[in-house]
């Protein structure tokens, strides 16, 4: 398998000019990417069996592909998005904060891209980033590891 792993929590430099630290938000990497050796029927239920071993749920499957293909005629290669869940730490997201429920479920992506088949995450770190509560990060940070695992396991 090959390890091209992106997004390792990259945090933006500011050097306390408005304009510089938007230019280097937009260029953070935002995901956790893994290209896999597997088609892609394979690869979503791997994911899948990975995720239960955690004591995760798939809350959501959308497939993507076959949804722009039914509602715009766009044709694309098969694309995923898995919403995935954990009841233990959901609930302590939300005991926390009533409005992390945004957050939810974590989604996980498995598409093909130039016939290669990938395993994506947004991290949870980075999708409550923008909270800037330390309780929501804390948490987030340990589900962030638990997920990556799985992505790395695939």
């Amino acid at each position: 398998m090959k390890g091209n792993c992106k997004g390792h929590g990259k945090g933006m430099k500011g050097h306390g000019m408005h304009g510089m630290e938007e230019a280097e938000e937009s260029k953070r990497e935002y995901a956790y990417v893994r290209e896999v050796e597997t088609g892609f029927d394979e690869t979503v239920e791997k994911v899948k069996e990975e995720l239960k071993k955690e004591g995760f749920g798939v809350l959501s499957e959308i497939r993507v592909d076959r949804l722009f293909k039914e509602k715009l005629d766009l044709d694309m290669e098969p694309y995923v998005i898995l919403g995935a869940c954990n009841p233990n730490y959901s609930s302590e997201l939300i005991g926390i904060d009533l409005n992390s429920g945004a957050f939810l479920p974590c989604n996980l992506m498995v598409y093909v891209k130039e016939g290669k088949t990938y395993v994506s995450l947004l991290p949870p770190t980075v999708a409550m980033g923008v909270t800037g509560n330390g309780e929501l990060l804390e948490v987030a940070g340990k589900v962030e590891e638990i997920l990556k695992g799985v992505v790395d396991r695939v």
